[in-house]
């Protein structure tokens, strides 16, 4: 999305959802002990709960994705570094929690990946909870992740890319002032910005694990090649022509490609 109006949009939405995480009063009780952490990555739990939503309103998208996963990846959405994800010697590991009003407090398991599920909570909403990480935004970021099982890390289904742009979005408008929003929808021609991204000037950028060496877009005898840049691959979500299964095809640079499917192998966290 090079200087595309989605891509600065998006921004945007971004930095204003950075400043009102930042701006969110920390919150201590039972185990929870953020509040050492200057600007933490921090969401507030409506605005995940709108991801969840998003996620079981389009789950035919990705029907074969059994929940929602998010993941801790770097500002630039890579893998974490394991001295952040697990901790350095004599530094704690990156832990993820729910906390709010009344001492609320929920600890969030995560696996080695940095991936957590977020549950559905009354007593996380009623308490205007927010979701936190214990490293600053700086060092981490929370995605959307939706993978279908069986993939091998080399490929990414179309339609698992929509849904994580999609929870993506929600995520982001429900954090955003209102004037955002709409200036957002005006730019991007109505409500859903997925859609408005289905050509590669009007791309929707998706990270991998590694850098690439090019990413091909196949869906039966059609493909179409994607540009790379680094360790993203520019997809047009919203070009109904290509279906849900269509299939991108990733080539590393390096053969070594960190783990990217715990589903394929039956693990969840």
């Amino acid at each position: 999305m090079r200087g595309s109006p989605s891509a600065l949009l998006l921004g945007l939405v971004l930095c204003c959802s950075a400043a009102a995480g930042g701006a969110a009063q920390d919150k201590e009780g039972g185990t929870v002990h953020i509040s050492g952490i200057r600007n933490p990555e921090t969401h507030t739990y409506r605005a995940i709960a709108a991801g969840l939503d998003t996620f079981d309103a389009l789950h035919a998208l990705a029907p074969k994705v059994p929940q929602l996963l998010f993941q801790a990846r770097t500002r630039a959405g890579q893998p974490l570094a394991e001295a952040l994800l697990k901790g350095a010697p004599g530094a704690e590991p990156l832990r993820a929690v729910l906390a709010g009003d009344d001492n609320y407090a929920l600890t969030l398991a995560l696996d080695g990946e940095g991936r957590f599920q977020v549950p559905r909570s009354q007593p996380a909403w009623d308490a205007h909870a927010d979701l936190r990480l214990s490293k600053q935004r700086s060092d981490v970021r929370v995605w959307p992740y939706v993978r279908s099982p069986g993939l091998p890390d080399n490929q990414r289904r179309l339609g698992d890319i929509r849904l994580e742009c999609q929870v993506f979005v929600a995520i982001a408008k429900k954090e955003a002032p209102l004037h955002i929003v709409l200036l957002g929808n005006a730019v991007m021609l109505g409500s859903d910005w997925c859609a408005f991204m289905k050509d590669q000037d009007r791309a929707w950028d998706a990270m991998t694990p590694a850098p690439l060496r090019s990413a091909v877009l196949r869906d039966g005898q059609r493909s179409m090649a994607l540009r790379v840049k680094g360790a993203r691959f520019e997809v047009p979500v919203g070009d109904t022509a290509w279906s849900d299964d269509a299939i991108v095809e990733l080539a590393f640079a390096s053969a070594e490609v960190l783990p990217s499917n715990p589903l394929s192998k039956d693990a969840a966290p």
